[in-house]
């Protein structure tokens, strides 16, 4: 979900505020926003200070916009740090693939491995946290992937890219550290999950659950409360339902490209990742459900 916002207009140049997350169809949704002033010659800025997360794409599409001269302004240190590993000078970038730098690596190159942190340290800690849904932890983990990237290196046989084995590393290593530290708010995925009588009806108090809030305006479900609710429902999900969702729904990757991260099937992958997507949306109905109803 993505908010945009009219702002200000000063010396001719417009300004629009985000506030959500740039990921998914609001990638490209940001993009038309934008292309109007674009077009018209005018100045443009873009108010990143309520944005909390950006997707692969939305990283990409800032980067473009950058290089268009729109202004980035009021950036969180999460969300700067990210534009910063996309903003590789692109020679280094084009001359230097995966492939060439980790036969650096192997070399024992410390250059290249500063390159490839550079280049993927951003995706890596956006699954850290996706799963850890903790800061400190998800630093660690970055930390853990490279140094395991630089003394594991020759473990890495080239099968699959180097993206995906590093997607494998973190995802891993998150889950461990999150098993490591349960939090008794973490729920099993059945408690989750609607109940239904025979006749079709839903079980017990998730009766009363009869509101539908997919109407819910975006600014009603962008606001403090609402995404809190959000982030409490993630928190509640098993490590593993909530790695589906951050490979498969924020990192945009495929169902296949997730089986091979987390050596499952395909077909599994799916199945999973539509019982967490249940769950979550129960999850926001109960909470959301209520509030309508008050």
């Amino acid at each position: 979900m993505l908010k945009i916002v009219l702002g200000e207009h000063s010396k001719g140049t417009t300004t629009l505020a985000l506030e959500g997350r740039v990921i998914g169809p609001w990638v490209k949704e940001l993009g038309r926003a934008c292309e109007p002033f674009l077009a018209s010659g005018r100045g443009l800025s873009l108010d990143l200070s309520g944005v909390s997360f950006l997707s692969r794409e939305g990283v990409a599409l800032l980067g473009k916009l950058r290089d268009r001269q729109v202004a980035l302004l009021h950036c969180s240190g999460f969300v700067a740090e990210q534009l910063k590993a996309d903003q590789v000078d692109e020679s280094r970038q084009g001359a230097q693939s995966d492939a060439v730098l980790v036969e650096r690596l192997r070399a024992h190159d410390a250059a290249a491995l500063e390159m490839l942190i550079e280049r993927h340290s951003a995706r890596v800690y956006r699954v850290a946290f996706g799963i850890t849904r903790n800061h400190g932890e998800a630093e660690e983990v970055v930390q853990d992937v490279f140094l395991t990237l630089f003394r594991k290196i020759d473990m890495f046989e080239g099968r699959a890219a180097l993206g995906t084995w590093l997607y494998r590393v973190a995802a891993n290593a998150a889950l461990i550290k999150r098993r490591g530290k349960r939090i008794a708010m973490e729920v099993s995925l059945e408690d989750c999950l609607p109940r239904f009588r025979d006749d079709g009806h839903r079980e017990g108090d998730r009766a009363m659950l009869v509101a539908d809030w997919s109407p819910t305006p975006e600014s009603e479900l962008l606001s403090g409360e609402a995404r809190e609710i959000l982030e409490r429902a993630l928190e509640c999900l098993p490590e593993h339902y909530r790695a589906l969702l951050v490979l498969r729904d924020v990192e945009e990757l495929s169902n296949e490209e997730v089986a091979e991260i987390l050596g499952e099937s395909a077909s599994s992958v799916k199945s999973r990742l539509h019982r967490a997507r249940m769950a979550l949306r129960e999850i926001l109905t109960r909470q959301l459900g209520h509030a309508h109803q008050i």
